[in-house]
């Protein structure tokens, strides 16, 4: 059994360094700041959790980013919400653009996130880690509890698939 100062400093390392991803990676999921911050402390409650009950986490990247991913689905499979709330959007701009600029960046974003909408779970995390939270694919593999191999290949179809999405 570990000491708890040894816990404690072990999670704060954990959390200092990967806090501002998983609610990145959250609110891009369900662009609300209040339920990205929600499931943001829910994903390091379960992650202090495991450490507390000396549970080991091997790799604590993958764990947090596979917690928040089931945290998400749970919450759209309970809620019957919709994924993309496409009116809030100006909270991702930047708002020291000027307004043409903010139009095509939101039109973009708009139909980039309605073309991500129709893509399956796997697909939509698998583009949101590797482009958006620029993961390495070994962390993608982790999160989609896959090879690296087959985690390439989900990257590579998701593109795909979207592209054609966009392009529809």
């Amino acid at each position: 059994m570990q000491p708890n100062n040894f816990k404690e400093q072990f999670f704060s390392q954990i959390y200092d360094e990967h806090v501002d991803k998983i609610y990145r990676f959250v609110f891009f999921k369900v662009n609300n700041e209040a339920l990205a911050q929600d499931i943001t402390s829910e994903t390091f409650t379960r992650l202090w959790k495991e450490i507390s009950e000396d549970k080991e986490v091997k790799n604590p990247h993958g764990f947090l980013f596979k917690v928040a991913r089931n945290l998400i689905f749970d919450y759209y499979r309970t809620k019957d919400h919709n994924p993309i709330n496409v009116d809030n959007m100006d909270t991702v701009l930047d708002n020291n653009q000027d307004i043409e600029k903010d139009a095509v960046l939101n039109d973009d974003m708009r139909v980039v996130l309605t073309a991500m909408d129709k893509l399956n779970d796997d697909y939509r995390v698998a583009l949101s880690m590797y482009y958006i939270e620029q993961e390495p694919v070994s962390e993608v593999a982790k999160a989609l509890s896959k090879s690296n191999g087959a985690a390439r290949v989900t990257i590579h179809r998701a593109m795909r698939q979207l592209k054609k999405f966009m392009e529809a």
